[in-house]
C-alpha cells in the first residue's frame, strides 16, 4: 500500500512540473513571400491556454514616437529615465537635474495611454543638480530603486509596490568622483551593478552580497575600454556571456566591455567600437535580445532632427561587429539625454526617452505589423500563415496566460522576395512580325512553356505562354500573358482592259499591262495585300466608262453610268474597296448616285464590273472591270 501511494504522489510531482513547460515551438529561419509555412512542435502539447501572435512589433524596424510633453510641469532638464512593469501596471521613474529630484509617472495597464497619476518624489534631502542614472528592480517581493549622484548611491526602498511613497538610505561610493550611468542585474544568485564615473573616466563595479538590501561594496576597474567622460551604460547577455555597453560622451563612441561568464570577472576586456561614426554626444543606451535578433538604441544629447536616435544592429551577436545608424526623430525630441529598456505590450514595443532639452518625455513603440495572413490566432494548433510582403516578421506565443505557469516565446522568421516577373499585358500583333517576352533580370532560374531556360523569348505565334522563375532563395513566382497573332490578307486579281481605258492600281491609273500591287488596311489593323495582274488588248469599243464623277449635286456629271452603243443584255455592279456591293443596275441608262443605303459614300476609288451583249456580237456575254474615283 505505501508502494502504490508513493507510486501515485511521484507521478503527481512529474505531472505538475510537466505541466509547467516553457513556451517552444518550431518556424523556420526564412520563407519566401506568398508561400504558407506551418508552425510545428508546439509546447506544451497540453496547456490551459495558447495565443498566438504572427505580427508583433519588431525592433529591427525603426519606431514610431509621440511627445507626451511636461506632466504636470514637473520635468526640469531631465536626464535618465527607467520603465518597470509591477504585475499589470507600468511605471516610469526620471531623475531631473534642474531641480535635483525623481518624477514617478504611473501608467496604469497600458502603455499607450498619458500618465493617470505623477509623483514628485523629492530630492530625499541630499540631491544635487549631479543626479545620473536610476534603476528600479524587484527582489524578493520588495521593490528597490537606486540613484547615482556625485560619489552617492541612493536606494529607495518602496516595499511590496513601486507605488510606494519610499524610503531612503545613501551610501558613499568609494573611489568615485561624480557618477553618471547606472545598471543594475541579477547575476545568478547575485545582485551587481556597475556606474561610470564622468569625471574620472572610470567604471566602478557594485556588489550587493549578500542581496539586494545588503550594504553594497564598490570595486574600482579603472578604464578597461578607453572610456572618455562616459555616460549612459547597459547590460547584456547572450550565450552565457555578460556585455556591457557604455556612451562615451567625451569621444562620440561607444566602449564593449567583455565579462565572459561572470560579471565579477576582476580584470573584463574591452574596446572601442569600430566605424561607427554617427554618435554625437551620446549620453544613454538600451538594448533588446527579442525574437532572435538583437539591436540597441542611443540617445545623442542634440537638438538636430535626425540625429537624435542611433540604432545599432548586432548581426552577428553582442560580440560582433555593429552598424549603426541614424533613424528620423519621430517624437520630437530634444536634447534627449537617457531612454529606458524596450519592453513589450501584447504585440507592441515601448521604450521611454526623456528630453534633456525640452524638459519632456518621448514614448517610442515598435507597432505591430499588418502583413501577415491573420493578425493572431486562439488555440494549439494555428494555420498555415503566409506573408505577402519580404521582410523581418516576429512570432510570438503565449500560453496560459494570467496562470501561474505563462509562458512567451517570441521567434523572428524572415521573409525573403519572390522572383519580380512581369510580363505585362495581354498583346496583339500582325502576322509577319514577332515580340520579345521578358521574365525581368536577377533570377537563377527560367522555366518556359517553351522549354526555353533564358530570361527572354522571342514569339511570333498565337498562343498562351508562361514563366516559372526560381531565385537566389530558392523562391518562386509564375506569369502568363497571351498572344494573339493577326493573319494579314493577300489577294491576286487578273484583270483585261480594252486599250484606251484606265485600271486603278498602286494608287494611280494605270493604262499598260503589268503587275501592279496595292496595300490596305484590314479591320484588325494588320495588312492586305492585293496583286494585280493586268492585261490591255486592242477590242472594239462597245462600252465606254468614265474615270471620276461628282456627285454634288451641280447637275454636272453627278451619276456614275457606263455609255453603250448597241447594248442588249446588261448587267452594272459596283464595289467599295473592300469588296462590298454597293449598286447594281440591268438598265444601261440607271446609273450611281454617289449615296449607300441612303447615306453619302465617301470620296475614293470604287470598282465597277459589268456584263453585257451587244448587236455586233450577238450571243456573245462581254465582262469589263475597272475604277473609277468619287470626288466631291
Amino acid at each position: 500500500m505505501k508502494t502504490k501511494c508513493f507510486t501515485i504522489f511521484l507521478l503527481c510531482v512529474l505531472s505538475f512540473f510537466c505541466g509547467a513547460q516553457n513556451a517552444g515551438f518550431t518556424i523556420p529561419d526564412t520563407i519566401c513571400e506568398d508561400k504558407p509555412f506551418n508552425i510545428t512542435n508546439i509546447q506544451p502539447t497540453s496547456a490551459i491556454s495558447y495565443q498566438w501572435s504572427f505580427c508583433t512589433g519588431n525592433a529591427s524596424y525603426e519606431p514610431d514616437g509621440l511627445n507626451m510633453g511636461n506632466p504636470n510641469q514637473l520635468l526640469n532638464a531631465p536626464r535618465y529615465i527607467a520603465l518597470v512593469k509591477d504585475s499589470l501596471d507600468y511605471y516610469t521613474f526620471t531623475t531631473n537635474a534642474g531641480n535635483a529630484s525623481v518624477l514617478r509617472c504611473y501608467y496604469g495597464t497600458s502603455l499607450t495611454q498619458f500618465p493617470l497619476n505623477i509623483t514628485n518624489l523629492g530630492t530625499f534631502g541630499t540631491l544635487t543638480d549631479q543626479i545620473g542614472g536610476i534603476q528600479v528592480v524587484k527582489d524578493n517581493g520588495i521593490w528597490y530603486g537606486f540613484i547615482v549622484d556625485g560619489n552617492n548611491l541612493f536606494r529607495l526602498d518602496f516595499g511590496n509596490s513601486p507605488a510606494n511613497p519610499p524610503t531612503t538610505k545613501v551610501f558613499n561610493l568609494t573611489g568615485v568622483i561624480s557618477a553618471s550611468g547606472l545598471a543594475i542585474t541579477k547575476d545568478g544568485a547575485m545582485w551587481v551593478g556597475f556606474c561610470n564615473d564622468i569625471g574620472a573616466d572610470k567604471l566602478f563595479r557594485i556588489e550587493f552580497m549578500p542581496d539586494i538590501s545588503s550594504i553594497p561594496q564598490v570595486t574600482d576597474l579603472g578604464n578597461p575600454a578607453q572610456l572618455s567622460a562616459p555616460t549612459g551604460l547597459t547590460l547584456a547577455k547572450e550565450n552565457d556571456a555578460w556585455y556591457a555597453f557604455i556612451c562615451n560622451s567625451g569621444s562620440n563612441s561607444l566602449s564593449r566591455i567583455n565579462f565572459g561568464v561572470t560579471l565579477l570577472n576582476p580584470a573584463p576586456a574591452g574596446m572601442i567600437l569600430p566605424d561607427i561614426d554617427v554618435l554625437i554626444l551620446p549620453t544613454a543606451i538600451t538594448i533588446i535580445n527579442d525574437c532572435g535578433g538583437i539591436n540597441g538604441f542611443v540617445t545623442n544629447c542634440v537638438q538636430e532632427a535626425d540625429q537624435c536616435i542611433v540604432h545599432l544592429v548586432f548581426k552577428n551577436g553582442l560580440g560582433g561587429i555593429v552598424t549603426a545608424y541614424h533613424i528620423p526623430n519621430s517624437g520630437i525630441l530634444n536634447k534627449p539625454y537617457g531612454i529606458s529598456d524596450v519592453v513589450r505590450q501584447g504585440d507592441t514595443l515601448f521604450a521611454f526617452v526623456a528630453n534633456y532639452g525640452s524638459s519632456s518625455h518621448t514614448r517610442m513603440f515598435f507597432a505591430s505589423c499588418s502583413g501577415a495572413s491573420q493578425p493572431f490566432y486562439i488555440g494549439p494548433d494555428p494555420p498555415a500563415i503566409t506573408y505577402p510582403d519580404p521582410g523581418n516578421y516576429n512570432i510570438l506565443l503565449t500560453v496560459d496566460e494570467g496562470g501561474a505557469n505563462q509562458s512567451s516565446l517570441c521567434k523572428n522568421i524572415v521573409v525573403m522576395p519572390k522572383p519580380d516577373i512581369a510580363l505585362g499585358p495581354d498583346r496583339v500583333f500582325c502576322q509577319g512580325k514577332r515580340t520579345k517576352l521578358d521574365a525581368g533580370a536577377g533570377d537563377s532560374i527560367y522555366i518556359w512553356s517553351t522549354g526555353a531556360t533564358t530570361q527572354t523569348i522571342l514569339v511570333d505565334t498565337s498562343g498562351t505562354y508562361w514563366v516559372h522563375a526560381i531565385n537566389f532563395w530558392n523562391c518562386e513566382a509564375d506569369d502568363t500573358i497571351k498572344i494573339t497573332v493577326n493573319n494579314t490578307a493577300a489577294s491576286t486579281v487578273d484583270t483585261t482592259i480594252c486599250q484606251g481605258l484606265t485600271y486603278w492600281a498602286q494608287h494611280a491609273l494605270q493604262s499598260s499591262s503589268g503587275i501592279y500591287h496595292d496595300t490596305l488596311q484590314l479591320a484588325n489593323g494588320c495588312d492586305s495585300v492585293v496583286t494585280t495582274n493586268l492585261q490591255v488588248e486592242e477590242c472594239p469599243l462597245l462600252m465606254w466608262y468614265p474615270n471620276a464623277f461628282t456627285p454634288n449635286g451641280d447637275g454636272l456629271n453627278d451619276v456614275f453610268r457606263p455609255v453603250g452603243v448597241n447594248i442588249t443584255k446588261y448587267k452594272l455592279l459596283i464595289f467599295d474597296r473592300w469588296g462590298a456591293l454597293i449598286f447594281e443596275a440591268s438598265d444601261i441608262n440607271t446609273g450611281w448616285d454617289g449615296y449607300i443605303k441612303g447615306q453619302p459614300a465617301g470620296p475614293g476609288v470604287y470598282t465597277y464590273h459589268t456584263t453585257y451583249e451587244s448587236l455586233q456580237f450577238p450571243g456573245e456575254m462581254h465582262r469589263d472591270t475597272g475604277t473609277f474615283m468619287l470626288s466631291k
